[in-house]
């Protein structure tokens, strides 16, 4: 409907406050809720059909550090490695160096998140 780029709408913002007289605070990096975005997925991880380790069909493993875009998060199997405990996953897309995996799960402790799950991250 409307084509507006992000700078455009924070001018319009300013704008608005200056006519108004309102003023605009900006919530610091760790205050601002996350949302649907990038995260790392550490080496060695399973990327999986499911949110489950035995349902689940292990796609792929990577090698190193993957990003993946994150579109929400779900309870699945609840699992306890490398001093993390979660039942939260990941479903979102993973880079392997070459292609997309879309619409996999990865498990919690694997995906370097600031909370299990982040704030403002919605449900799957």
């Amino acid at each position: 409907m409307f084509d507006l780029r992000r700078g455009t709408l924070a001018g319009l913002l300013v704008a608005v406050c200056a006519v108004t007289g309102t003023g605009v605070v900006q919530a610091t990096a760790a205050e601002r809720p996350a949302v649907r975005g990038t995260y790392g997925v550490d080496a060695n991880s399973n990327v999986r059909t499911t949110p489950h380790v035995r349902k689940g069909t292990v796609v792929y493993t990577t090698t190193r550090s993957r990003p993946m875009d994150v579109d929400c998060w779900t309870r699945g199997d609840d699992v306890n490695s490398g001093g993390h405990h979660t039942n939260v996953w990941y479903s979102g897309a993973v880079w392997t160096g070459s292609r997309y995996l879309d619409d996999v799960y990865v498990w919690g402790g694997n995906v370097n998140t600031p909370h299990d799950p982040p704030q403002g991250l919605p449900h799957c």
